[in-house]
C-alpha cells in the first residue's frame, strides 16, 4: 500500500484551489489537489507541502494543516492507496501554470467537481467543507471504473 497526502485549499469567495493534471500514471487532464507519494523520512505534513511546492509552485502555511480525511482506495478488490487529506492555508507564491499542473481557483459547486475523478465528486465537497471522515472507495481498476465508496466516523491513526 503506497501512502500519500492531499490538500484541500480554500479561499474567502468560496472557491478551490485546483489543477488539472498534465501528467502522470493516472487522470491526465482531470482536477485534483495537490498532493502525492509520501517519500522515505518524511513527515505527512512535509510530504503536502513538498508536493505542493513541486505541483503548484506555492507555500503552505505549516500551522494551517489540518487533517480532515483518511482515505483507502481500492483497485480490484485490493488497497492501492491510503491518502491522508488535509485543509490548508495558502502561505506565499503565485499560481502559475508548471510542468505537473494547470492550477485554478474553482467554485465548490457541481460544476468544479464534474472535472474530478468520479469517486472525489463523493468525498471532495465533504473535505472541502471541512467534515471529517474515513473512506473506503473502490475502483475495478487503478482510479478507473469507479464502484462505490464507503463512509466511517473520523479516527486517526
Amino acid at each position: 500500500m503506497k501512502i500519500a497526502t492531499l490538500g484541500i485549499i480554500t479561499n474567502d469567495k468560496n472557491e478551490l484551489l485546483l489543477g488539472e493534471k498534465k501528467r502522470g500514471e493516472i487522470g491526465t487532464g482531470v482536477l485534483s489537489g495537490p498532493g502525492g507519494k509520501l517519500e522515505l523520512g518524511e513527515t505527512l505534513a512535509e510530504c503536502l507541502i513538498r508536493e505542493t511546492r513541486e505541483e503548484l509552485e506555492i507555500e503552505l502555511d505549516p500551522s494551517s494543516l489540518e487533517l480532515v480525511a483518511i482515505i483507502d482506495f481500492y483497485a480490484e478488490d485490493e488497497i492501492d492507496f491510503r491518502v491522508h487529506t488535509y485543509r490548508a492555508a495558502f502561505l506565499s507564491g503565485e499560481l502559475h501554470e508548471t510542468a505537473d499542473m494547470i492550477p485554478g481557483w474553482y467554485p465548490i459547486n457541481d460544476s468544479t467537481f464534474e472535472r474530478t475523478y468520479e469517486s472525489d465528486r463523493h468525498w471532495l465537497p465533504r473535505a472541502a467543507r471541512g467534515d471529517k471522515f474515513r473512506a473506503n472507495v473502490y475502483y475495478k481498476d487503478r482510479a478507473k471504473d469507479f464502484d462505490h465508496i464507503e463512509f466511517f466516523p473520523f479516527a486517526e491513526e
